[in-house]
């Protein structure tokens, strides 16, 4: 079998695979736990607080206990429940989302005033008007990590990593799948498709709406940083007028780092990406942290440029090929993927080697774009 593309996806299906026994090997053009995609940039976020859709909530619940198993095997600290603070107006998309989630699921939570949340974390100031939900194991994935240790397990399994190859082309005839690269000519049984922001070419031709948006991370210090560290402040989410911005107690001298989940320009080409930083890249979040955490006193230290994989529904695309049974892929994250790669890897892997999972995907399917195009 053949994985092509190895980031939080791919590393974790590699991994799933050659624990399973499966023969297998994974291409990656850029090399392990790289920079230029969707998986990296230190922290990513975990949470059980699942406003997008409440059908993700069995996945996340085995997403953790994965994470978790991957610690033990290897040894490396990778999930750090820390707390997650959530808030926006109750009529916003995220606490009406927050509501129908823990309306369905019995999860640890907390619903709080905007009042409540102040005196819990001073460190906020957060409106009159917003509502807030407390989700105590949130937290984050130190995200690299993550990848690299999915990778290095998958070798000791008896996986094989091709690194800094690039894949010119793939095809399945006669149940058997050819991967040509700049280096070699592979064949397999089944192949696994996981390339992040460079799958458009195979969403277009099953006719699934699929977009890139350039992104950027931002890390903040402060000269009152023992205010915002782990341990003495929470993750968080806040949805506001202008944007939703989400961010993570400060865990080395680069301090907090923030983003917005919201916004973000369309990227035509994922290998002409501009890495740079510009104006507009900070105004929202400078005016967000002015707003939110007063005093603060933020200097910027670092950035990093990154995209998301939009599918049309912003949820995700995992299935088999719809012309060959023997392909299966996943892509379309929408920026809230990376807690989820654990089990994405162990759905893959099912369909790779039996062709169904009795992971509860079907709302995660092909069939719903033809769906939504009949309609």
């Amino acid at each position: 079998m053949i994985v092509l593309g190895l980031g939080g996806m791919g590393s974790a299906a590699l991994y799933h695979l050659a624990k399973r026994g499966a023969r297998i090997c994974g291409v990656e053009r850029l090399g392990v736990a790289h920079d230029r995609g969707s998986s990296h940039g230190s922290l990513r976020m975990i949470r059980k607080a699942y406003f997008e859709h409440p059908d993700y909530i069995p996945l996340v619940e085995r997403a953790y206990e994965l994470w978790r198993a991957l610690e033990v095997e290897s040894g490396k600290s990778l999930l750090t429940e820390c707390g997650l603070l959530l808030s926006g107006r109750p009529d916003f998309t995220l606490i009406r989302g927050l509501e129908e989630c823990y309306g369905q699921h019995d999860l640890p939570h907390e619903r709080l005033t905007a009042g409540e949340a102040m005196r819990r974390y001073p460190q906020f100031r957060l409106p009159e008007d917003h509502a807030a939900f407390w989700d105590p194991v949130g937290g984050y994935l130190r995200v690299e990590e993550c990848v690299a240790t999915h990778l290095a397990l998958a070798q000791l399994h008896g996986a094989d990593v091709l690194a800094h190859e690039d894949v010119l082309s793939w095809s399945s005839a006669d149940d058997l799948v050819t991967v040509t690269t700049d280096q070699r000519t592979l064949q397999a049984k089944c192949l696994v498709l996981t390339a992040g922001a460079w799958m458009g070419a195979v969403f277009a031709e099953l006719r699934a709406p699929f977009r890139v948006l350039r992104k950027v991370q931002l890390w903040y210090d402060s000269p009152n940083r023992a205010r915002y560290e782990a341990g003495a402040f929470p993750g968080f989410y806040v949805d506001t007028d202008y944007g939703g911005f989400y961010g993570f107690p400060a865990v080395d001298e680069t301090g907090m780092k923030i983003a917005e989940h919201t916004g973000g320009e369309e990227v035509s080409n994922p290998d002409e990406l501009d890495r740079g930083l510009h104006s507009q890249d900070e105004a929202k979040i400078l005016k967000f942290l002015g707003e939110t955490f007063l005093g603060m006193q933020p200097r910027r230290t670092k950035f990093s440029a990154c995209m998301y994989s939009m599918s049309a529904d912003g949820n995700f695309i995992v299935d088999r090929h719809a012309r060959f049974a023997n392909v299966v892929l996943a892509g379309g994250f929408s920026g809230h993927g990376f807690k989820f790669a654990s089990v994405i890897g162990e759905i893959l892997t099912d369909l790779a080697l039996e062709g169904r999972t009795r992971h509860p995907v079907e709302f995660l399917g092909l069939s719903r774009f033809a769906n939504h195009a009949a309609r």
